[in-house]
């Protein structure tokens, strides 16, 4: 056990024993039961950053997850929130989320400082959280990135500008991944990556119809590919935008990113679009998502899409049944990913 999660397990025992502290503590939690197989072609990598694929078998362990949230409230000001979600398809036995002090500095101000979700994308905080989209999963195209995490500081502020909700979060935080397994998997060897520096800024604009996001962070990479350093110091860009819409029952759900890193030549772009109709209690919904890496020095060309069509089912409160059909086109040269492939999957999907 790694001294940072049994830190965790220390720190929980703490706020469940009443004698120890006094705080008032909500415990709620998440869970996924995916099945899935390839129905044509070989394999479908689901899930990037656990490495979740599927084969030609049936079988429950690229996308099935369970979470525990706790949060603890010492005083008005002062809270603790921590998230730890096991998925089936990780190496590891748990993967720490959240692990953070919170404190409201004003009623639109708070401030964070521990471990949180790297904040790139729009559905980054609450990616394991099943029961929060219509999808079995968040599309893959987009959500590809080895580090999902940061350990730091943040500021988030809120307020309201007219009919408009609108928030601010500025980041700073490193995170080291060892042996990481994503990268592991793609060179096939064991690959160390850290992030460090890691600045960032996330501006949102809502309203009854439409909902702006906007994504950017800058930072350092370091990587050591089989004990090797092959990257020191590399300067990093991300920049994202989401769209969406919310015509009645119709959703429109959009997001378009952008990954730099100069020093390399490496140039990222990644969007989706996706319509989703609610009918009563079923949502059906198709959705189109794209990465695409310009060419660079070394021949990289990582390049695919998917076509997802699937529906939801809200069967109970807080209980969805989901079935989902994905038509994966790679047409990486060099670096092909896994394949073209067709796959269906199953999904139970529930908050408590």
């Amino acid at each position: 056990m790694s001294r940072f999660k049994a830190t965790v397990i220390f720190i929980t025992g703490l706020l469940f024993n009443s004698s120890a502290i006094a705080a008032d503590i909500n415990v709620n939690g998440f869970a996924s039961l995916v099945a899935g197989r390839v129905v044509q072609g070989d394999e479908f990598l689901a899930d990037y950053p656990k490495t979740g694929i599927y084969d030609k078998d049936w079988s429950f362990v690229p996308d099935s997850t369970l979470g525990i949230q706790l949060s603890s409230y010492f005083t008005d000001e002062f809270s603790f929130i921590a998230q730890v979600a096991f998925n089936s398809a990780s190496d590891s036995t748990a993967d720490v989320d959240w692990l953070y002090l919170n404190y409201q500095i004003t009623p639109e101000l708070s401030a964070q400082l521990g471990r949180k979700r790297l904040p790139l994308y729009y559905y980054s905080d609450y990616f394991d959280v099943g029961y929060a989209y219509y999808w079995i999963r968040p599309p893959a195209d987009l959500y590809t990135w080895q580090i999902s995490n940061y350990n730091g500081i943040s500021l988030f502020y809120e307020n309201n500008l007219g009919d408009w909700d609108s928030s601010v979060n500025l980041y700073y935080g490193n995170e080291e991944s060892e042996d990481n397994e994503l990268l592991g998997l793609l060179f096939g060897v064991p690959v160390d990556e850290s992030w460090n520096h890691m600045l960032g800024v996330v501006g949102t604009m809502a309203n009854d119809l439409l909902e702006l996001r906007l994504s950017y962070m800058e930072g350092l990479v370091n990587r050591d590919i089989n004990g090797v350093t092959v990257i020191k110091d590399i300067k990093q860009q991300f920049i994202g935008l989401s769209i969406n819409l919310s015509l009645g029952n119709l959703q429109v759900l959009s997001e378009f990113n952008n990954y730099r890193r100069p020093d390399n030549s490496i140039e990222v772009d990644t969007y989706m679009l996706s319509f989703g109709y609610r009918l009563g209690d079923f949502t059906p919904h198709i959705t189109r998502s794209a990465f695409e890496q310009e060419v660079n020095a070394a021949g990289n060309d990582e390049k695919h899409n998917t076509t997802t069509l699937g529906i939801r089912w809200d069967l109970y409160r807080d209980i969805a049944l989901k079935v989902q059909y994905d038509k994966v086109i790679d047409e990486g040269v060099v670096v092909p990913v896994k394949g073209d492939s067709n796959s269906v999957s199953i999904g139970l999907d529930f908050v408590f």
